[in-house]
């Protein structure tokens, strides 16, 4: 069973670079515990039926009839904004 203890996790800041106070070990050590013991559980589920390449499951995809839809305008996108002109946004200048 993986299992993190407070050494390792001082090594693993060290080489991550990571900063955690005494106070929060306790709390990083028991979530990163929690996750080993959630991977020790998907471990133990027997997979050796299942076939990697059988792509038959049904296929929940729900298609719509493609039609073209005029959603914005012009006039309605512009409205949002005061730097207009020549119905095109204005934009501070970039390039010098």
């Amino acid at each position: 069973m993986l299992a993190l203890d407070e050494k390792k996790l001082d090594q693993l800041c060290k080489l991550a670079k990571l900063k955690i106070d005494d106070n929060e070990k306790e709390q990083f050590l028991s979530r990163i515990n929690g996750v080993f013991d959630w991977i020790e559980q998907l471990s133990q589920i027997d997979v050796s039926n299942i076939d990697i390449n059988d792509l038959s499951q049904e296929d929940t995809t729900y298609e719509r009839e493609d039609v073209p839809v005029m959603n914005n305008t012009r006039e309605e996108i512009l409205s949002n904004t005061n730097n207009k002109n020549f119905d095109m946004f204005c934009v501070p200048k970039v390039v010098e």
